[in-house]
């Protein structure tokens, strides 16, 4: 029988259809009620363990070629090592899953993302071996979905959500939030680790590309005394006010009009 909390999920997880950057996804995958989320082969499990183990550090040191990454905050996550919880983030650059991976700083991070990046040449193998599990678009692959979220966080793993659903390169502020995340949070009774990136002009005048920090905050705790739908709001509402207010004191590049000016064309 079908879980009615997991069918109204559905609407609040999937992203929005319209994206501001177009991929190449010539390949068209069925993400079905028949889709393993979570894979049962040794043999991937063992070459995904493999590549994790070497892409972890490796992250690390093209965050810091690439974008000079800098992250403030990680003690944060200290209470939470070993176990499961949720990040969020602000979806602002095509590689921002390897600025998150780098703070959280564990192999077990799950990240769950659109069904096109797994229909992307090359790209699509690598997503699907560093942890990518795709967001369906039906109510019936919803509810597999869900439970293989609900799985992984009992297992101690982490799960990440973009809550503002579509990737908007360096945009300058904190966009609205689905309530996704927040319900898995409550559902699972699990901290959300909220984190925001922002970006930054660059010390040397010969770097013309903005330097990327990455600013992990405080977990906000599902409040287990209040109705759900209430627990999933005042959890949501938290997030969203201790994100917008770092942003605001982050001294991040309040002018990006030429960067955003070239994906609105």
């Amino acid at each position: 029988m079908e879980n009615t909390n997991d069918l109204k999920l559905a609407e609040e997880v999937k992203p929005d259809e319209e994206h501001v950057v177009k991929m190449w996804t010539p390949y068209n995958i069925k993400v079905d009620e028949n889709y393993k989320f979570i894979s049962e082969s040794p043999v991937f499990n063992a070459v995904s363990g493999g590549l994790k183990a070497f892409a972890l550090p490796a992250l690390g040191v093209l965050n810091k070629l690439i974008f000079k990454l800098e992250i403030s905050g990680k003690k944060n996550l200290e209470p939470l090592e070993g176990k499961g919880y949720i990040t969020v983030c602000n979806h602002v650059n095509l590689l921002d899953c390897g600025m998150i991976a780098t703070a959280v700083g564990r192999r077990d991070i799950t990240f769950t993302t659109i069904k096109e990046n797994f229909e992307i040449p090359v790209v699509r193998i690598l997503v699907k071996l560093l942890g990518g599990i795709p967001i369906p678009r039906s109510q019936k692959a919803m509810v597999k979905f869900s439970e293989a979220v609900s799985a992984l966080l009992d297992g101690g793993h982490v799960v990440h959500f973009y809550p503002e659903a579509v990737l908007f390169p360096y945009y300058n502020g904190i966009r609205g939030f689905r309530r996704g995340a927040f319900a898995y949070a409550v559902k699972n009774n699990v901290p959300v680790a909220p984190m925001i990136i922002t970006f930054h002009e660059p010390e040397s005048k010969l770097r013309k590309k903005p330097t990327a920090k990455i600013h992990v905050l405080e977990p906000v705790y599902p409040d287990s005394s209040l109705p759900e739908r209430e627990a999933i709001k005042e959890m949501k509402d938290k997030v969203t006010v201790s994100m917008q207010t770092a942003f605001d004191n982050s001294g991040s590049l309040k002018d990006n009009t030429a960067v955003l000016a070239k994906y609105k064309k």
